[in-house]
């Protein structure tokens, strides 16, 4: 019977070392779970944006998912199944908005003229690159965005290697208008999450894992076109 005892006592002590090892590298490892992660958090954040209670949501579709149904449906909402087709981005500052509130109060036309972004363009914008759980893989900025001290980045919008998801914001964008004092510093800012799909989907990309939902903070500074001479930026 004390052997019995001894025993079921020594499994259950193993069972509970096992477990408690299991909760410390899930604790321990911030990628843990990481497809699951972002799966649940891309839905809990599309849920957010449907809802739209703040009226600071945009829901934008890829514009790879345009071409490929013949026509732009930037309006549509998601379907069941169809978040991954789209972007989810949080107005963090309205180039429109704020040059029709700053026109207004220069005495000014207060209709924006706030040039938007094609395809042809290449862009300067701030941006910063961050994964679900607070990592943060690339950017012009770490922390706060300072417009007198930050760099902005060049990118031509239909290059290669730029991913679905980010060109796709990119388009959907403004410049500030050209008639504000500082207007570099008065485009669109937005918050946009990315689907894994729209992004590296399953495959790890340096510092950033498979099925990773990525987060960027990107402020549009300058457009140019094709047959344009792009900007200095000092």
């Amino acid at each position: 019977m004390k052997r019995s005892f001894y025993l079921l006592l020594g499994v259950l002590l193993t069972g509970m070392g096992m477990f408690t090892a299991c909760e410390e590298t899930t604790e321990s490892d911030p990628y843990a779970n990481w497809r699951v992660r972002n799966e649940r958090y891309l839905d809990s954040i599309a849920d957010v944006a449907q809802t739209n209670s703040t009226g600071e949501w945009k829901i934008i579709r890829a514009y790879t998912q345009d071409y490929d149904n013949g026509g732009s449906s930037s309006s549509m909402l998601p379907s069941q199944g169809e978040t991954t087709d789209y972007i989810y981005v949080k107005v963090i500052q309205d180039a429109q908005a704020l040059a029709q509130q700053e026109l207004a109060q220069m005495g000014e036309d207060p209709t924006p003229q706030c040039r938007g972004v094609l395809f042809t363009d290449s862009v300067y914008v701030h941006y910063k690159g961050s994964l679900i759980n607070g990592t943060v893989f690339d950017g012009t900025f770490t922390s706060e965005l300072d417009y007198e001290t930050a760099t902005p980045t060049k990118f031509y919008v239909g290059e290669t290697g730029l991913r679905n998801g980010f060109a796709t914001a990119l388009q959907a964008m403004y410049e500030g208008d050209h008639r504000l004092p500082d207007w570099q510093y008065k485009g669109d800012r937005w918050e946009v999450y990315i689907p894994s799909e729209l992004a590296y989907g399953t495959s790890d990309n340096g510092d950033i894992p498979g099925y990773s939902v990525l987060i960027f903070d990107i402020a549009l500074c300058n457009v140019w076109g094709i047959d344009e001479t792009g900007p200095t930026w000092n």
